[in-house]
């Protein structure tokens, strides 16, 4: 019979229950009425006799054995017990409210975000304290090394894994219990999982599978922690081995399901069709949450799709089954999602695409699936070669595509040159509109804009109901807690007033420039001059050179279009306003169309590698533009484009028309001699650049000017001059002083404008600017080791408060750190500074922990608030300069 010793029986007169902690453990919390029957009576004061007895003996010391048994009762059903439930209810509940996501493969154990470690802080505060008491009031108990135990285990799920790792290996250290060790040693190996220390894990594992003394149990949870280990790593195959492993005698449901899921999620992904089915419908037997129930029914969907066959069509009547089952509304874009490529698998492509644009349309906040989708559609339209709707697709891809997405950097540079593409499309035939616009009869064109004027009011007015329609949508989508997005087409409009992809693309990219700006004249001239990027030096007047301002020139050199514009009604204006009326307006609108047409060719050569649209373009921008400034590099992209595609006789002839137009050029130098000689050339100008790079880095500043001579000498106009001249700049800059290398910078920068090269050079000049600037790095070292301080700083006159208020945070989160916290002023403002953390790691976690949770420092009163980690020896520094702003730019320079 177990007893509880060392307290009496509590009796609650209000509920009538009696609290008797010395009778048995399953009688613990009886609850019985106040009329006590005499048996009963008679039971607790037989009880009661030996409680005593037991009592008498200990502290006579007369029996040591029952002395140590006492404690260990106490300790295990008395503390230990009490600590043990709280911890498991707070694990269940954690459990309970796991968002996994389906799109990846979802982890084995349940152990949340980071968030949601955040939020088990304080009941595993609460477990650690009741834990503690077990070591400390029972050191000698054989449950203390149970409550390290369960002390670390506090620390894993409160994300501290740092101080888990360091009590699970006191524990392994320190107890000879083998199940304890195991155990530990099991943990030790789940906390490097969640650090991503993944070959510590791996090393632990190799030393507890050759452990054959374990029971049954730990073996399941060993291999099943080893399988979510492999998933972790990509080592799929391996992970199907321990999983299926550790699915052996496995009891608990949940984590029966959830491997069940997992394998069928790595089958799915090794194309292994049959058995992945054979575990999503065990899911399904297993009588899983309807979450996991959706997945696996839709993951036999996806089995079934990528296998293709007869099970096809059964799959697309089961998947149109679910759309009519209301539980299942949220995961229409998911359903619609397969069923478009199911289609897709049996070449129905219209109705792929209407499942795939239902999948757009009924996607909520799902990033993942609408990423999935539009890109589906992106991907689709780009085989086609249909480049606009392709970058139509790429755009909303783009808008919604989490950062941590496959291939996440190759879609955005898709979706960049695509961008580039339509852009340059679309200034096309808006300038090819505006030139039409302005070579009509004033008459017509005024008989036009008014048509337009009118048209435009009608569209107002649609708009507004339409707007008005979809706010009562979107009202009722959030009463039912749903929101969809919406794909719209284009319009087929060709002329500019009608063009609303012309419209909207203008008006995302104005915001995203310049951000929303009140409607004015010329405003973007107060910035750069837009004219002088579009016309060349020779077609700029002279006066322009003497004057740089661009309102000055627009109005000065203009006056023709101003003129026009300023008789023109101010309702009517903006109709007119960029049409081009004088002839300096319609050279810089001729001057768009060329660098549209030239940047068109080389995006189609350079990153499409389509030679025959490539060449199309250049030979449009050559016929409508036969003396273009261009034409020198448009023949250069015609002859190799020729080349590429087998033509010899016009990639020469080309080359043949360079050299006769333009031999001084760089294209001429390039292609004026064979082939395997331009090849050999590269070659010897590679090898010379890495002979320079060499010498650089000795200090052999007299090479570098050798080598650098004879390049420009020999190589003039070779594919790397710009890293040779940018490479020549930062030697003189280490041989010749600070003015030489500002001088030689400036000249990279000014060469190569608009490079890669050029924004480096520029880049550099920039920081050069700063280097009178003291260091902050000079200032405070980054002292990473040692003990650390974090420091909040504000304006507040309630010190008390704000002080009270850090206390209670601290005891609610971080009871177990013994945190203490200390206030004196900094200048004009308050500082409170928390003391002390172990390490770095220790106090930027609390950071961490801090800046997503300050609102209760708002609410005690204090305002501008900062806060930061700080090193023992910078908050020394810190205070004795009084001053915290190059603290702050040297930690966020550190954080960021």
């Amino acid at each position: 019979m177990i007893f509880f010793f060392g307290k009496k029986p509590t009796f609650n007169n209000d509920c009538g229950v009696i609290e008797i902690f010395l009778l048995p453990l399953e009688l613990q919390e009886c609850k019985v009425n106040r009329n006590i029957s005499l048996k009963t009576t008679k039971y607790i004061a037989f009880v009661l006799l030996i409680c005593c007895t037991g009592e008498v003996l200990a502290q006579g010391q007369q029996d040591p054995w029952l002395k140590r048994n006492w404690n260990n009762m106490i300790a295990r059903f008395n503390i230990y017990f009490n600590a043990q439930q709280k911890f498991e209810s707070s694990v269940e509940n954690l459990t309970k409210k796991q968002v996994d996501d389906f799109n990846e493969i979802i982890d084995i154990y349940p152990y949340g975000t980071e968030a949601d470690a955040k939020s088990m802080k304080a009941p595993m505060e609460e477990t650690m304290k009741k834990a503690s008491k077990v070591i400390q009031n029972k050191p000698k108990s054989k449950w203390a090394d149970n409550a390290y135990f369960l002390i670390g285990q506090t620390h894993f799920f409160s994300g501290d894994y740092f101080s888990a790792i360091e009590t699970f290996q006191f524990v392994n250290a320190s107890y000879t219990d083998p199940n304890i060790k195991a155990m530990s040693q099991l943990w030790l190996m789940k906390a490097y999982i969640q650090q991503e220390k993944y070959d510590d894990a791996e090393a632990i594992f190799g030393l507890l599978k050759k452990n054959t003394s374990t029971h049954r149990e730990f073996l399941t949870n060993l291999n099943l922690s080893a399988g979510d280990l492999m998933v972790k790593q990509n080592k799929k195959g391996e992970a199907i081995k321990l999983l299926t492993k550790g699915l052996h005698k496995l009891k608990d449901k949940t984590l029966k399901y959830r491997t069940h899921f997992v394998l069928g999620q790595l089958y799915l992904d090794q194309k292994k069709y049959s058995k992945a089915n054979a575990n999503f419908i065990k899911v399904l037997r297993l009588n899983a949450p309807y979450i996991y129930v959706f997945q696996a029914n839709l993951g036999m969907a996806k089995s079934t799709s990528e296998a293709g066959g007869q099970g096809a069509q059964k799959t697309k009547k089961y998947l149109k089954r679910m759309l009519d089952d209301d539980k299942n509304i949220d995961y229409y874009d998911q359903i619609y999602y397969e069923l478009a490529k199911l289609e897709f698998n049996d070449g129905n492509e219209s109705a792929g695409l209407n499942y795939m644009k239902k999948s757009a349309e009924n996607s909520g906040s799902n990033s993942v699936q609408q990423t999935k989708t539009y890109l589906y559609l992106a991907d689709y339209y780009f085989e086609l070669r249909d480049y606009t709707k392709a970058q139509f697709y790429y755009d909303s891809t783009i808008s919604v595509i989490p950062d941590d997405y496959e291939n996440v950097d190759k879609i955005k540079a898709k979706h960049s040159i695509l961008s580039k593409l339509i852009e340059n499309i679309e200034t096309i035939k808006t300038q090819d509109s505006l030139l039409a616009l302005s070579n009509l009869d004033r008459d017509v064109l005024d008989d036009r804009i008014n048509s337009a004027i009118e048209e435009e009011e009608e569209r107002k007015r649609l708009a507004k109901e339409e707007e008005e329609i979809r706010r009562e949508q979107e009202r009722l989508n959030n009463r039912t807690g749903r929101s969809r997005n919406t794909i719209t087409n284009n319009s087929g409009s060709t002329w500019y007033f009608y063009n609303t992809t012309t419209v909207s693309r203008g008006t995302n990219d104005f915001n995203r420039l310049w951000g929303k700006r009140k409607y004015a004249d010329f405003w973007r001239f107060v910035n750069k001059n837009v004219m002088d990027d579009a016309l060349s030096d020779e077609d700029k007047p002279e006066e322009e050179e003497e004057n740089s301002d661009p309102d000055t020139y627009i109005s000065s050199q203009d006056k023709e279009q101003n003129k026009i514009l300023e008789d023109i009604d101010a309702t009517k204006r903006k109709f007119y306003k960029d049409i081009p009326f004088s002839a300096t307006a319609k050279l810089v609108a001729n001057r768009k169309i060329q660098i549209a047409y030239l940047g068109i060719g080389k995006i189609y050569f350079d990153d499409l590698k389509e030679y025959i649209k490539s060449r199309i373009n250049f030979n449009i921008l050559l016929e409508r533009y036969p003396e273009t400034k261009y034409k020198p590099e448009v023949l250069f992209y015609l002859s190799k484009g020729a080349l590429e595609t087998g033509d010899t006789n016009s990639s020469n002839k080309y080359a043949r028309q360079i050299a006769d137009e333009y031999p001084e050029s760089v294209y001429n130098s390039v292609l004026n001699s064979k082939e395997i000689q331009e090849d050999d050339a590269d070659k010897e100008v590679i090898a010379l650049y890495s002979t320079m790079y060499s010498a650089f880095h000795r200090d052999d500043f007299d090479q570098v000017d050798s080598i650098k001579q004879k390049i420009d000498q020999e190589f003039a106009g070779n594919s790397i001059q710009g890293k040779i001249d940018y490479l020549y700049a930062l030697a003189i800059g280490k041989s010749k002083g600070r003015e030489a290398y500002l001088k030689e910078l400036e000249i990279v920068k000014e060469a190569y404008r608009g490079t890669e090269i050029g924004e480096i050079a520029a880049y550099t000049l920039r920081l050069l600017s700063e280097v009178n600037k003291p260091s902050l790095e000079s200032v405070y070292g980054p002292n990473n080791n040692g003990t650390f301080y974090y420091v909040i700083t504000g304006k507040t006159d309630k010190e008390s408060e704000v002080q009270i208020q850090l206390d209670n945070y601290n005891q609610q989160f971080f009871a177990s750190s013994n945190l203490v916290v200390s206030n004196l002023v900094l200048g004009d403002r308050q500082m409170f500074y928390i003391k002390q953390f172990k390490n770095k790691t220790q106090a930027m976690e609390y950071h961490t922990d801090m800046i997503s949770s300050n609102d209760f420092l708002k609410n005690a009163g204090m305002t501008r608030i900062e806060s930061y980690a700080i090193s023992n020896a910078n908050f020394t520094k810190l205070v004795k300069s009084k001053s915290e702003k190059e603290y702050l730019v040297f930690f966020k320079s550190k954080v960021n």
